[in-house]
Order: structure tokens, then sequence, then C-alpha cells
């Protein structure tokens, strides 16, 4: 076994701090999704960029087509699956609880999911998170050829420019994709470094994340999902470059406090998960608001309570559900059975 970097954990070959922030990636998704003031929606939407960020830090080198087929049954397949469950959540709950928010026609809802249309007021709220995952997808083709046909600068020098100019909700999130490119491919870039074993010093954590706060707070109402960055598209690159280094250099310092590591890490393992189902979640306490008064009303009044309630059910979930069950929500069951195939078994062996 190849020597492990000096105070960073490794378990079964996962570095456990990218595992930390991916799990508190996740927790700040589950509170921008709790209806909390602008603000603190502000503080949290530019953070997004260093999910991509950490996709390309962990992604593998490989040939270009068993690489596409690996990571269609881990992003594509999880992302049909998970859609289809929530369409069944979301009729169930709307048989339950009669809200204006919650009327969609069903043969509209199935298309917008089917071609990756998921702006907010085309599809219900519980299926929304979901778009990420195909962007993903698309994002990794765009390296990969782009590589390859030896362009990948050109590409890169496109992804932000299209931050300006192509606001809108393309079909299969084409235009997302595009403009998440460069956090990717930093992420290859700080990789091929071998920075990845590197621990980020406090200081540049705490200036890196006061310099984030900053800019983040003033990039205003920005729609990552819908490729709308603002007023300012420049101010919130700017966020989003300190915001990675902020989050990898805290989710190295969470690493250190046990119980925090364990809460965090869990989620960042699970994140497929927790992206798919958090709303669903919220929607089991849905009911309960709705005797009480204005379900909205009340979530936006008290979003922080709403937010730990979240996280608590998301945690019980993945805590107690049977390791099948979130296997086959998740939607990962073929790539979990590749990962089980006797061929891989020798091959870890």
């Amino acid at each position: 076994m190849a020597k492990q970097p000096d105070g960073l954990n490794f378990i079964d070959e996962r570095i456990v701090w990218i595992d930390v922030a991916r799990g508190l990636l996740m927790a700040l998704v589950v509170m921008y999704h709790t209806l909390p003031p602008q603000i603190v929606a502000n503080l949290i939407n530019p953070a997004a960029c260093t999910f991509f960020f950490l996709s390309g830090l962990i992604s593998k080198e490989g040939d270009f087509k068993t690489n596409l087929l690996k990571r269609f049954k881990q992003l594509i397949v999880p992302y049909y699956t998970m859609a289809s469950v929530n369409i069944l959540i979301w009729l169930a709950v709307k048989m339950i609880v009669t809200r204006e928010e919650l009327n969609f026609v069903l043969t509209d809802v199935v298309l917008n999911v089917l071609t990756v249309r998921t702006a907010v007021g085309m599809i219900p709220v519980n299926i929304i998170p979901l778009w990420f995952v195909p962007a993903v997808f698309v994002m990794e083709i765009y390296y990969a050829v782009l590589r390859k046909l030896r362009i990948l600068p050109v590409g890169i020098v496109l992804g932000f420019v299209s931050m300006f100019f192509l606001s809108g909700s393309f079909p299969f999130k084409l235009d997302v994709a595009l403009a998440a490119l460069p956090y990717f491919a930093m992420g290859k870039f700080v990789k091929s470094f071998g920075i990845l074993t590197r621990r980020v010093p406090v200081m540049m954590t705490i200036v890196s994340s006061a310099l984030y706060a900053i800019a983040a707070a003033f990039c205003g109402e920005v729609y990552l999902m819908e490729d709308y960055f603002g007023s300012s598209p420049s101010l919130y690159i700017f966020a989003a470059v300190f915001g990675i280094i902020a989050i990898s250099g805290m989710a190295q310092l969470l690493e250190r406090i046990e119980p925090l590591k364990r809460i965090f890490s869990l989620f960042g393992r699970r994140t497929l998960f927790v992206l798919g189902y958090h709303i669903a979640a919220g929607f089991l306490v849905y009911p309960i608001f709705d005797f009480v008064g204005d379900p909205i009303e009340i979530m936006e009044r008290f979003w922080y309570v709403y937010w730990l309630i979240n996280m608590a059910v998301v945690y019980l979930l993945i805590r107690f559900l049977p390791e099948p069950a979130l296997t086959i929500l998740s939607g990962s069951f073929l790539a979990k059975r590749k990962e089980n195939s006797p061929k891989h078994a020798r091959g870890k062996s």
C-alpha cells in the first residue's frame, strides 16, 4: 500500500476531508432549500461550485467509452431513478395536501424530467435539486471531448464567458455544464500537482472565508441551475474560487472534530440520497405545518428550525434504512453491482 500523507485520513481509499467537504456542502444545499432569508441564500449560492471542483479532484482518467458508461451508471441512472421516485412522492403528497404549488400536469412533469428541464415552476420542488446530477455528467463529457481535441483551454474560457451571456435553462443543462467546466478543470489541475494531499493553512482558510462571505453577499440573487449569475458574474467567480479554498480548509478542520466528522462524512458518502430526497423528507412535516397554518409562511419564518428537522430526518433515513433500500432509492444499483463483481473484487485484493 502506498504511504498515506501525514495528517490526512483515508478510509477504503477515500480521503475523509473530501467526504466531510461534500457533507458540509450538502448541509448548505438543504439549508438553501428551506426558504432562508435572501442574504443567507446569497452566502450559500457560490459554494455550489465547490461540488464541481471536488468532482474534478476525485475523478479518474481512463478510456472515454469506458468512463462514459461508468458515469452513465453512476449519474444518469440515479437521476432518472430518483426523479421517478420523487414523482410518486409528489403524487402522494398532492392527494393528501391541496396546495397550488403542487399543481402540475403529470405529462408535463415527465417530459421536463426526461429532458432535464428543472427550472422553478416547471416541475415539483422535490425534483428540482436533481438537475445537478446530469449537469455533472454533461460537464465531464465536455472536459473529455475538449481534452481529446486539445482545446480544453478554449472550453474553459468559453465556460467563464458563458456566465456573462448564456442565461436560461437549456435541456440537459448544457449551459450550466459549460459554466461549471472551469471549476471541474481546476480540480483536475490541483490533483495533477498533488495538492490533494496537502492541508490548507488555517490562516488561508480564515482569509478565504472572509473574502468569500463579502463577495457572496454582494452577488445578489443567483440561480446556478438556470445559468444566471446575477448582475456581476465576475464577482460570482471571485466568490466561487475563494469558496473552494474556504470549504476545503473548513472540511479539514472539521475532520479533526470526531462527532462532526462522523455526521458530515456520512452525508458526504450519501450525496446522491441527500440530494435526491432532502426536500421529500421535508414533505413528511408538511402536513403538520398545513394544520397549523400556511406551510410556506411557517417555513419562511422558522427556516432554521425546518433546516434542523430536515437534516435530522435525512440523517435518520441514512442511518436506519437498509443498505439495499438506500442503493435502490439512490439509483446506484448498477454502479454497486459493478463494484461488487468478482472481477472488481479480484482487482482490489
